[in-house]
């Protein structure tokens, strides 16, 4: 299946990629908007994975956007998944008959939602020669989200397979004329041979001595359950089997086992594996320490109690390694005596599992924990695209429950407005190639930002060239205006710094001014909001930099009257704005003044 991804930046791109690929799908990736159309125009994909969020775009906006068509574009019918770590914008999916996937997700859950996407729900067929489990199993499954087929004997159930090619089969062993063995021996053997789509097996029987399990899974068996099995124990085995199969181990992260018991280690191991991690296994602390050295592991699950190096001394030394300290770390112990939890706390451990445990509770934690640490990576990378400001009130109203979408926030505050913008920068785009535009523009960036940020500015946006940012009043801190006007005279400075090492010969105009602004979420109360300034402080900020000298700083009489005793300047009086009826005062920054 031919699957296109937008998504912003590298990391949500990479994990949707990985699990898809490894299922044998072919996967693009796209981080504008317009190739991605152009692109799903071009060639429509089978489905498109899109993030809740691209640039200044809604996710499902865009899904609804494809799936319409314009004036210069025929409608694309795609089945479609919304990644998105809100679960509000579940509503927005639905709206535009697209399947939600909460972020983080796992492998699993991305293959099931993209399947749920491209065939609406999960078919599964259940085998039985008993009408009572019938009645009893297929409302169960039904309710669970799943829809169900029936089939009472064992060569019905072969037809059956044939004719609507479930996702999932369920069987009973004893039924007439071909029993669950045969049954599952001769579903592995077709998908063997291509004449049927990759298919799991669960085999629920009475029959529950070892030899019946090893027959079964001898037969091709994915998982066998004993009757009668618990609902929640049913759904959950076909939750895991459906949301995994295919995955080939090794195509989802790498985890290392430490146990010196050779029976619990390929316990564990074999779990893990069935759930598509790429798994090593080491028999003691020693050993796990010599290959966490030599290769990367994105987690480590450990016994405590081992010869040459306890799982308590592994973990010790590994927060001590740079290069090692952030691998998570789930210890399997029998000790659980407060001291002990201290200690392992102390010691950086991740998480425990008290023994005896069961190997579901153990791979439950190892998704939980990797999940967690998704996330932490998708909220790192999101935080490059978002202003502090931005951030700290989205914290804010998480900690005070006001994320509904009718809660508005904005209030007046006094801040200096920056406006920097490069001279000439649409002529001298238009001679280059946009790799090179991007890649000019990036350097750019790295040389200024850093000393925005010296300041303490909120670098609110990018404005193609331009970059915006906010002055607040700190608590202990220099005036806001003196910081602007300093961080001003840095940039250009740096700039003449950077122009001479690289070679280029840009210049920049700035403007600064201050006064009282609304601050708040500025947007569409549903669809997407923006959290920055409005008011007449920041469109004259605005004006100065446009009425800026080239490689000048043109600062407001609020900004002038504030920095005068730090600063020195030449005046622009009467001078006449943009927009502005009445002519304006202004004055050009040069230099800060010599300290006395």
């Amino acid at each position: 299946m031919n699957v296109f991804v937008l998504a912003e930046g590298a990391v949500l791109p990479e994990f949707v990629r990985r699990p898809l690929a490894g299922a044998g799908h072919t996967v693009s990736a796209f981080a504008a908007l317009d190739d991605f159309l152009a692109a799903c125009h071009a060639d429509p994909p089978e489905a498109v994975v899109v993030a809740a969020r691209v640039g200044a775009d809604e996710g499902h906006a865009i899904i609804h956007r494809l799936r319409r068509g314009g004036p210069m574009a025929a409608p694309v019918e795609v089945a479609a998944v919304l990644l998105s770590p809100d679960e509000d914008d579940r509503g927005d999916a639905r709206r535009v008959g697209a399947t939600f996937l909460r972020v983080p997700f796992s492998a699993g859950d991305l293959l099931d939602a993209v399947g749920a996407a491209t065939r609406g729900r999960k078919l599964i067929l259940v085998a039985d020669d008993s009408a009572l489990i019938h009645r009893h199993t297929l409302p169960i499954l039904e309710e669970a989200g799943y829809d169900v087929i029936s089939a009472f004997d064992g060569a019905e159930a072969l037809d059956v397979i044939e004719e609507r090619k479930p996702d999932l089969v369920i069987t009973d062993v004893e039924m007439p004329k071909l029993d669950g063995y045969a049954v599952c021996k001769a579903i592995k053997e077709r998908c063997a041979r291509g004449e049927l789509p990759p298919m799991p097996v669960i085999i629920c029987s009475a029959l529950g001595e070892a030899a019946d399990l090893e027959r079964g899974f001898d037969a091709g068996a994915d998982d066998y359950l004993v009757k009668p099995a618990a609902p929640d124990d049913l759904t959950s085995r076909i939750r895991s089997l459906l949301s995994t199969f295919g995955l080939d181990p090794g195509q989802r992260e790498k985890i290392l086992v430490v146990d010196d018991s050779p029976a619990i280690r390929h316990l564990i191991a074999d779990a893990l594996s069935r759930q598509g991690f790429a798994v090593t296994v080491a028999d003691d602390g020693q050993a796990a320490l010599e290959r966490a050295r030599d290769d990367r592991f994105d987690m480590i699950v450990t016994d405590y109690d081992m010869p040459r190096m306890t799982g308590f001394e592994l973990v010790h030394t590994l927060k001590r390694d740079p290069r090692l300290r952030e691998i998570p770390t789930l210890m399997l112990t029998a000790r659980d005596t407060r001291r002990d939890q201290a200690q392992m706390r102390a010691a950086g451990l991740t998480s425990y599992l008290v023994k005896p445990f069961s190997v579901d509770k153990c791979v439950a934690i190892v998704e939980r924990v990797l999940a967690e640490r998704r996330l932490i990576a998708y909220k790192e990378a999101s935080r490059l695209y978002i202003s502090d400001g931005a951030v700290r009130a989205a914290e804010e109203a998480a900690r005070s429950g006001q994320l509904d979408r009718e809660s508005v926030r904005a209030d007046s505050r006094e801040m200096a407005v920056l406006f920097s913008d490069i001279c000439g920068f649409t002529a001298m785009s238009g001679t280059m190639q946009p790799m090179e535009v991007v890649e000019l523009l990036n350097s750019f960036f790295d040389v200024m930002c850093p000393v925005l940020k010296s300041e303490a500015a909120d670098i609110d946006k990018f404005i193609g060239d331009a970059i915006m940012a906010l002055f607040d009043e700190l608590p202990d801190g220099d005036p806001a205006p003196l910081r602007a006007v300093r961080a001003a005279l840095a940039m250009q400075a740096s700039l003449r710094e950077w122009n001479h090492k690289a070679g280029h010969t840009l210049q920049i105009r700035i403007g600064v001014n201050m006064g009282p602004v609304v601050r708040g979420d500025i947007g569409s109360r549903h669809v997407r909001r923006d959290y920055t300034v409005i008011g007449d402080v920041v469109n004259r900020a605005q004006r100065f930099e446009a009425n800026a000298p080239k490689g000048g700083i043109l600062v407001g009489e609020k900004t002038y009257l504030a920095t005068r005793d730090y600063v020195d300047y030449e005046p622009r009086l009467g001078m006449m704005l943009k927009g502005v009826a009445e002519p304006v005062d202004a004055w050009v920054a040069l230099r800060l003044k010599e300290k006395p």
